[in-house]
């Protein structure tokens, strides 16, 4: 029984259902079917086997499976049998390894060594569950931390080796889903900055996903807007500040990272760095703007603030000035100097006496136009202004110190100055002449008050009264009392006219009060006889004018040449007076009852005939 049992064993199996070319399982799915190829009894055992794609690899049982009657034209007991094996898609191998095997099936009859095995077999590929994963950029592994740009866009890859069938990659910054796939391409913001970043993959049970590691990212948020504030304040166009006075300023720059550097400048000029800026403004800044520039991931890229102008409001400040001015009774005194003031908001000029109160004297004020300079001297301050102030000199009370005082909304400057008496020296008095000869004479008065300042005395010369000529100056300085001149190189016989002032730096004063008319001597013996006339003439030309003298002098030297006709010369001597018995002789008037006692008073004295009497006032 036993052997005609296994005369039924068929002598081979047969694939009834081969999957076209190799299977991936990784993509679908594949059923495998082993079926006897004869009738057989009994029934026997259907084992799969596997082997790696290595030849001389050894067969493994891949699974025992009970077959089926698939039925057929057999006489019972013998069957025909199939033993199907189904491999569902995404099947993995035991240890998730990546294999790919050959299959085949075996048949086994029970108490019979006799085993049969298919012809043919079949390459499967078991899929590959996704087990890891982790993030790269430009084929560069992130660990801990991933440092971007904000706003510049970033490409990451999740890798995760081998893994079949593709797996789904979803990514994720936080609880956050920005995207999916193998590679992502974002734009991050400030606001992902601190966040974890990370790619989350699957491929075979959605319930098994995988995280890749987590960096960190670190947000650059590059600086791309500045602007200025004080005192928490926007600064617009302009910014208003007080020459000397300390001024802080922050730089407001937004949100940015790292933390940007800063630089600040007025003009083109650097004047300091960090978030704030304490600076104390001059006024060489006004008119210029101030801003800063700031910069933290690119040098190249720097931006800057708003740029207000600079309005420096400064006190005035005056240049130059001089201590004293002259002051002349009766008139204005102008009080003239530059000063310099960018403020011109409430600019005043003013004036006050230091000792008296009350009165305040306004001035004017005129731009000074632009002008050159040397390069060399950039410190010389150029004046903006010229203030002038006209003082009226009223009384003696006006002179004196006063308080100059330039003001504007800032604050102010002040100067002190006199105005001093200014006066031209007083006439010279007792104008008269002396020691008169043929070619010169000599001309002496006593100086008047000088007015405060070195005087000179000048002479002056006429041969008609009319047209008068500088003689001769004498240069007095702060001497006071007589004074003498002698005069040279005059025509014997002829006739001058002379006259005298005095001047001083504040001007020329008034001529003296005295003008003479002198006639020198004609020859050797005319002067003795001439020398009562000279006299006379010197002495009543210094106290009635030039008028007298001529009058009295030609009356007395007519009637002296009569009476000496013919005489010897020195026959005859007139007595010369001396200037104090001259300038006795003053205010006479011209006539002829004034011309005798006159004649008789310069001759007391003479035992010389008295020729007075002789003298008919017709013959004059």
């Amino acid at each position: 029984m036993r052997n005609e049992l296994f005369e039924a064993i068929p002598s081979h199996l047969d694939f009834t259902q081969v999957p076209d070319g190799n299977v991936d399982l990784g993509v679908t799915s594949a059923q495998l079917k082993c079926t006897t190829s004869a009738c057989t009894y009994p029934p026997p055992l259907i084992q799969w086997l596997t082997q790696s794609l290595t030849a001389s690899s050894p067969y493994e049982v891949y699974k025992t499976v009970n077959p089926t009657v698939t039925g057929g034209s057999c006489v019972l007991p013998e069957q025909l049998y199939t033993s199907t094996l189904d491999l569902p898609q995404n099947t993995a191998w035991s240890d998730n390894s990546d294999k790919i095997l050959i299959f085949s099936c075996r048949i086994e009859y029970p108490d019979s060594t006799m085993n049969l095995t298919t012809s043919g077999s079949q390459p499967i590929k078991f899929a590959v569950r996704v087990t890891e994963a982790f993030l790269q950029q430009n084929n560069q592994n992130i660990t801990f931390i991933l440092t971007v740009n904000s706003g510049e866009p970033v490409t990451l890859t999740c890798v995760m080796g081998t893994s079949r069938p593709a797996p789904n990659i979803d990514w994720y910054i936080g609880s956050r889903s920005i995207g999916s796939g193998t590679s992502l391409t974002f734009t991050p913001s400030n606001t992902d900055h601190n966040g974890i970043i990370y790619c989350q993959a699957y491929n075979i049970d959605p319930n098994f996903k995988v995280d890749s590691n987590k960096p960190k990212l670190i947000v650059r948020v590059r600086v791309t807007e500045a602007f200025l504030q004080q005192n928490n304040q926007n600064i617009t166009s302009t910014l208003i500040v007080n020459s000397g006075e300390p001024v802080t300023l922050t730089c407001i720059t937004g949100t940015s990272r790292p933390d940007p550097i800063i630089d600040w400048y007025i003009g083109s000029r650097s004047i300091g760095s960090g978030t704030s800026l304490t600076f104390t403004p001059s006024n060489t800044d006004h008119n210029e703007v101030i801003f800063c520039q700031a910069y933290n991931i690119d040098p190249n890229l720097k931006v800057a603030s708003n740029k207000p102008r600079l309005i420096v409001r400064a006190a005035p400040k005056i240049l130059d000035v001089s201590p004293s001015y002259k002051g002349y009774a009766g008139q204005y005194s102008m009080i003239q100097f530059n000063f310099n003031s960018i403020t011109k908001e409430n600019l005043t000029v003013t004036a006050r006496h230091s000792n008296t109160s009350g009165l305040i004297h306004q001035g004017i004020i005129q731009p000074i136009l632009p002008y050159s300079i040397p390069v060399n001297s950039s410190q010389i301050p150029m004046p903006d202004f010229r203030g002038s102030i006209s003082i009226g000199i009223m009384s003696e009370n006006d002179f004196g110190p006063y308080v100059i005082e330039v003001k504007n909304i800032v604050g102010s400057d002040s100067e002190n100055i006199q105005i001093i008496r200014q006066i031209t020296p007083e006439k010279p008095s007792s104008f008269h002449a002396t020691n008169i000869q043929e070619k010169q004479l000599s001309l002496r008065w006593q100086s008047g008050y000088n007015g405060g300042y070195s005087q000179t005395f000048i002479v002056e010369i006429s041969h008609d009264n009319i047209t008068w000529n500088n003689v001769s100056q004498v240069i007095a300085g702060n001497r006071d009392g007589w004074f003498t001149k002698v005069i040279e190189d005059l025509i014997p016989g002829s006739e001058y006219y002379f006259r005298l002032y005095a001047y001083n730096i504040n001007g020329r004063g008034d001529l003296a009060d005295v003008q003479l008319a002198i006639r020198t001597f004609t020859d050797v013996c005319a002067s003795a006889g001439i020398s009562v006339g000279g006299a006379v003439g010197a002495g009543v030309g210094g106290a009635v004018g030039g008028i007298v003298l001529g009058f009295i002098g030609a009356i007395i030297a007519f009637t002296i040449r009569r009476q000496l006709n013919g005489s010897k010369c020195s026959c005859l001597r007139s007595k010369m007076r001396t200037d104090d018995e001259l300038h006795s002789y003053s205010n006479i008037e011209m006539n002829p009852q004034t011309v005798k006692p006159v004649y008789e008073e310069l001759n007391k004295g003479n035992t010389e005939q008295r020729v007075y009497d002789k003298i008919s006032p017709l013959e004059g």
